[in-house]
């Protein structure tokens, strides 16, 4: 039987060009005192998305592309296009102020934030200090869970890492491959789940059985998987069979041979306060019941 950690995030850092590095390595050219065009912006938001958002799947379908199929730069596009980020205005050459700011605009609504309000950038680097300060904010509004699975008989031995994203555009549970040179201490591993733009801090420890209860809430719950890191085109989403669940999170199914991270829903209804109550008893955390339904909850 298997005892899981649920490790809760915090409140983001502060910004001060974290993310620079990551956001200029997916730039299509790195100098960063040219004017930026429509594909800097592209390739820049996809960073910035990807970094909060692992393995988001498509929010629409069978739009069209406004880049040719051959083009370096057309995955980028056509990423941010299912994902409802790429404004009709949008054109690979000049990068205008209001096509940049409703780009960065409806990456801020997914977590309720205001408008950026900026101008057209001057330069690159002008536009990648517009999207590290979107970053900062949304740093400060996400709510993401790590949980840490280990095996009861030996604490030492890391089944599955994982992070509870509810408060998101697409609410899911992002299952992660431990890495075994992170090393097996909790701060360890929150140091391998985080990143520049997502830092997790707090704990919770549970069973499994109390752990499971807050996604299969019923014995007729079913678990998918939606979308996986590298992708694999054409195969998701995927339905775990019942009672395979735990295989899944220890990435033992040979469908998830190869994958990295994954994301995972599951249907039924969401837990709701009285049985969180009853769950919360069994756990032992420094996050009061009415603070864990925050991280539970998903955006109206």
């Amino acid at each position: 039987m298997l005892a899981l950690l649920v490790l809760v995030s915090g409140a983001g850092a502060a910004f001060a060009q974290t993310c620079q590095a990551e956001l200029t390595a997916a730039l299509p050219e790195a100098q960063l005192e040219r004017v930026p065009t429509g594909l800097d912006a592209a390739a820049a938001l996809r960073r910035a998305v990807e970094l909060v958002e692992p393995a988001l799947p498509p929010l629409q379908y069978d739009k069209p592309v406004p880049l040719e199929a051959n083009d370096p730069q057309y995955q980028t596009v056509k990423y941010l296009v299912e994902r409802k980020l790429l404004p009709d205005s949008w054109g690979p050459g000049e990068l205008d102020g209001e096509t940049w700011a409703v780009m960065l605009d409806r990456f801020l609504r997914w977590y309720k934030l205001p408008p950026s309000g900026v101008d057209a950038p001057a330069d690159v680097a002008d536009m990648l200090a517009d999207v590290e300060d979107v970053l900062g904010r949304v740093s400060h509004a996400i709510r993401p869970a790590a949980l840490l699975a280990t095996d009861q008989h030996d604490s030492s031995r890391t089944s599955f890492w994982a992070i509870i994203w509810n408060w998101t555009v697409y609410p899911r549970l992002l299952v992660v491959r431990p890495d075994e040179a992170a090393g097996a201490r909790p701060a360890d591993v929150l140091a391998a789940l985080s990143n520049c733009a997502v830092h997790i801090t707090a704990f919770i420890s549970a069973p499994e059985e109390t752990a499971k209860a807050l996604f299969l809430t019923h014995n007729d719950s079913r678990m998918y998987v939606v979308a996986s890191q590298p992708t694999k085109n054409g195969f998701w989403p995927y339905e775990v069979a019942a009672g395979e669940e735990l295989d899944a999170f220890a990435f033992g199914l040979p469908d998830l041979s190869g994958v990295r991270l994954y994301a995972a829903v599951f249907d039924g209804p969401e837990v709701g306060f009285g049985t969180l109550l009853s769950l919360f008893w069994r756990v032992r955390t420094n996050v009061a019941p009415t603070a864990l339904m925050g991280y539970l909850a998903t955006p109206n």
